[in-house]
């Protein structure tokens, strides 16, 4: 079975978002393993920040004229959500209430991230990778609601897990976007 690869024009077009969300996923990732303050002021900023500027990153992912329409709708309306729910995390007014407004970023982002790579796998190689972090942005989100009695650095905890987990897949996404894009050089 051949592999199919990424065309050089397209990695190179997605490069620089691709790695902007990688960074920022482990950035926040990082953050959620190390801290262990339990504020709640503290954990709606650190969810927000992340919402705001992930949400950036995927639109200028989203932007490139290489990815297909199909995708570009769903990721929007994914990156809309994010951005909606970092708003309302500043304003937050208790642990609980943070993690529905956490679960359901979560949630709809990766409900749009794996409608629209599963609409375009076929003809658009790195939606394979979309496919998996919007997985894992679902379960994240259900984690989430289910985790909706916790204090914040469980909340935290939670998001973390799943943050981790999209960091890895992101930035072994980005490297491979970096290793196609060489090729034309």
């Amino acid at each position: 079975m051949p592999v199919t690869r990424t065309d050089a024009k397209t990695a190179s077009a997605l490069l620089r978002p691709a790695w902007t969300r990688a960074v920022i996923t482990a950035v926040f990732a990082t953050f959620t393993i190390f801290w262990t303050d339990e504020t709640l002021t503290l954990a709606r900023i650190a969810l927000a920040a992340f919402f705001v500027l992930c949400a950036t990153a995927i639109w200028d992912y989203l932007k490139a004229e290489e990815v297909p329409v199909a995708m570009r709708s769903a990721g929007a309306l994914g990156a809309a959500a994010w951005v909606l729910s970092g708003i309302a995390a500043i304003f937050a007014g208790s642990a609980a209430v943070l993690a529905i407004i956490a679960g359901a970023g979560f949630l709809i982002m990766g409900v749009a991230e794996l409608y629209g790579a599963l609409k375009v796998r076929g003809e658009f190689v790195p939606a394979r990778d979309h496919i998996i972090v919007g997985a894992v942005g679902i379960l994240t989100g259900i984690g989430l609601f289910l985790g909706a009695g916790l204090d914040p650095h469980g909340i935290l905890g939670i998001s973390g897990m799943g943050v981790v987990v999209m960091a890895v897949l992101l930035l072994i996404s980005a490297a491979g976007l970096t290793h196609e894009a060489k090729k034309s050089s």
